[in-house]
């Protein structure tokens, strides 16, 4: 019997994957790209060991049980281990219910002998199946990125701020779990890439020093009250907010879709 090991591979990439995104709906699991595919990739690469025969014993069940939950580590790191086996389960479950299923047809596709009991020669409900889950992960993938350009674009404000006379635009995300304000002017803080906005001389008279905390960590930032800032959503709807500018050297987006972060309180 011939194998094509790439096949192989190629469909049981897109089984896993399949499978491990309805875990992820069934368990509310929070997961990037690159997890899910790096996860779907070792659960394909461990479908060797039921190909080659000295490699036999690790397609025992244990294994089994073991690969599955080093995929739902990958995809899904909760430092809870109880909810990982959990996770885990509903894993295997799935995947022992679409064994059945995919055994289901081709025992329909295929004649049973005496002699040979089922030979497998037709499996185009199969690759019926594995199509199904093909543009059931596609729309998925295609659905969630529009969903959230959608919600990065509502968010989004134009900015513009004046320091001295002159006028910079940025484009800042409005982030509604920040907080960050001035303690003594109570005023909200507008995070910016220093590169976006010409560093200027300082005086004692319009520079500030912000504590900010977070779960593990503290620290202080160094903020600017400048002349004026005006937030713009679209052409129509614009006005003027007090707000301290803070500096930043990081970069705030890969994409660059927007170069600040704006605190929930200038709205």
């Amino acid at each position: 019997m011939e194998i094509y090991l790439d096949i192989v591979l190629i469909e049981n990439f897109v089984i896993d994957m399949f499978i491990l995104l309805i875990t992820a709906k069934l368990m509310h699991i929070k997961y990037d790209n690159k997890s899910l595919i790096l996860a779907a990739s070792l659960g394909a690469v461990y479908t060797v060991v039921s190909v080659f025969p000295e490699l036999k014993i690790f397609s025992l069940f244990p294994f089994q049980i073991l690969v599955a939950w080093i995929m739902i580590r990958i995809l899904w790191e909760s430092n809870n281990f109880k909810v990982e086996l959990k996770a885990t389960g509903i894993y295997i479950l799935i995947a022992f219910l679409l064994s059945g299923i995919s055994f289901g047809f081709s025992t329909w596709e295929n004649k049973y002998s005496f002699e040979h009991s089922y030979v497998i020669s037709n499996a185009s409900m199969q690759y019926l199946l594995i199509s199904i889950m093909l543009v059931y992960i596609i729309s998925d993938r295609v659905l969630s990125y529009l969903r959230e350009r959608a919600l990065i674009t509502n968010f989004i404000y134009e900015v513009e701020l004046y320091i001295r006379g002159v006028r910079y635009v940025v484009r800042g995300f409005l982030d509604t779990g920040n907080e960050l304000r001035e303690s003594i002017t109570n005023l909200p803080c507008i995070i910016v890439e220093e590169k976006y906005i010409n560093y200027f001389q300082e005086t004692d008279s319009n520079t500030y020093y912000i504590q900010y905390n977070g779960i593990g960590y503290r620290g202080k930032m160094k903020g600017f009250k400048v002349d004026k800032v005006i937030l713009k959503k679209s052409d129509n709807e614009e006005r003027e907010i007090s707000a301290i500018i803070c500096p930043c050297k990081e970069v705030l987006n890969k994409e660059n879709e927007f170069n600040a972060l704006l605190s929930r309180g200038v709205i």
